[in-house]
């Protein structure tokens, strides 16, 4: 396929759809450019920004800025099938958008850098396109919410919040009954668990749908049946998590702490140490991390969250994982059901819509919304 090449009217930057020989220099980009906030952290995409092209089926295109040859930014959209308004819907997300600190023309490169993006996704079929950011990121909200000529419109949405739980060193311990891990084994089939699955995740905008082609996807990336837990309840399902590890292709790098987590880390990491917690991750390397994916309960039924989340722990524990990641609306009532975690995330949903994109109608996000943390 011949790559696409946008070269900018005003400046000499060069945008162009990535290929495997920007591999070594968007991986070093990555590196040494965090996201911003409180929490500095960023995403390690070792061996290779091509080694999972199409995590859960929802494919990624990767898009790269060059200025006399030399990678000055990087950004990302995929497409997916999700829940948006109760309705199986295509929605596109834009992530990933990192810039040389310092880069001359930053603004005029973003303008020209989203009118390249804009002939990109012309006939993509999705018809909603969202992105988030860190809610601390003021520089950044500030620009993309000023409505700059050249610039989409990013309509704030919903307020996200990722929590991050230890797993403790107890963990391998047998789950109470009443709870499994795994498919087909007398404790719910991967069809009973697809329907469970999709009927709690079309309460709310944004989940991934889920089918055959969902779970195929999800084991060429490393994801195994015995990485999921169902609870029953009389022999009902009424809830199923599971773990996911993507340290094989990608990694979340701790770029940072905020002041009070530097100060308290020494006395959490004494205290943690006497009742089986992990350390907090070391700052410039990867984090044992896994993520929550997918998590469901039934309405009514979040007295299942204690033996869910145990066995989820347990999953964790046996995959080497010492914390776990789970992104929910920031109002969920699930919230007041979960236990305290050692790091919060706040994040804000926009709406992306105008110059390119699909203007703001029928297609918005109106309800709770349930994107999972390990898809963004």
């Amino acid at each position: 396929m011949e790559r696409a090449v946008h070269s900018g009217t005003l400046s000499d930057v060069v945008f162009a759809r990535a290929v495997h020989d920007d591999d070594a220099d968007i991986r070093a980009l990555l590196r040494r450019v965090p996201m911003r906030g409180d929490l500095q952290m960023g995403f390690g995409r070792e061996p290779s920004c091509f080694a999972c092209p199409e995590p859960a089926g929802c494919a990624e295109r990767l898009l790269v800025a060059r200025r006399d040859g030399r990678l000055v930014g990087v950004g990302a959209w995929t497409v997916r099938e999700a829940w948006l308004g109760g309705q199986r819907s295509r929605v596109g997300y834009l992530h990933g958008l990192r810039l040389e600190p310092g880069l001359k023309g930053s603004l005029r490169v973003l303008r020209e850098g989203y009118a390249f993006l804009a002939t990109e996704i012309q006939g993509v079929d999705a018809s909603l396109w969202f992105t988030s950011i860190d809610a601390a990121n003021t520089r950044a909200r500030r620009v993309l919410e000023s409505r700059l000529t050249g610039l989409p419109h990013y309509t704030a949405a919903a307020d996200y919040l990722t929590r991050v739980f230890a797993v403790p060193a107890r963990a391998g311990a047998r789950a109470r009954c009443g709870t499994g891990s795994g498919i087909g084994r007398g404790i719910g089939s991967r069809e009973e668990i697809t329907d469970f699955l999709n009927r709690e995740a079309a309460r709310h905008d944004l989940a991934l749908t889920w089918d055959d082609a969902r779970w195929q996807a999800l084991e060429r990336s490393g994801y195994s049946e015995k990485d999921v837990v169902v609870v029953l309840d009389g022999g009902d399902l009424v809830a199923v998590a599971g773990v996911w590890d993507q340290r094989a292709w990608r990694q979340v790098i701790i770029h940072g702490y905020p002041r009070w987590m530097r100060i308290a880390r020494p006395l959490y990491d004494r205290v943690g140490s006497l009742f089986g917690w992990p350390p907090l991750p070391k700052v410039g390397k990867a984090a044992p991390l896994g993520q929550i994916f997918p998590f469901a309960v039934a309405e009514g039924c979040e007295d299942a969250l204690p033996r869910l989340m145990r066995g989820v722990e347990a999953v964790a524990r046996r995959r080497g994982i010492d914390w776990l990641a789970l992104g929910l609306d920031a109002t969920a009532p699930l919230w007041r059901f979960m236990k305290s975690s050692a790091v919060s995330y706040p994040t804000v949903f926009y709406q992306v819509h105008g110059n390119g994109f699909p203007p703001m109608g029928a297609q918005t996000l109106a309800r709770p919304i349930r994107p999972e943390c390990a898809t963004l």
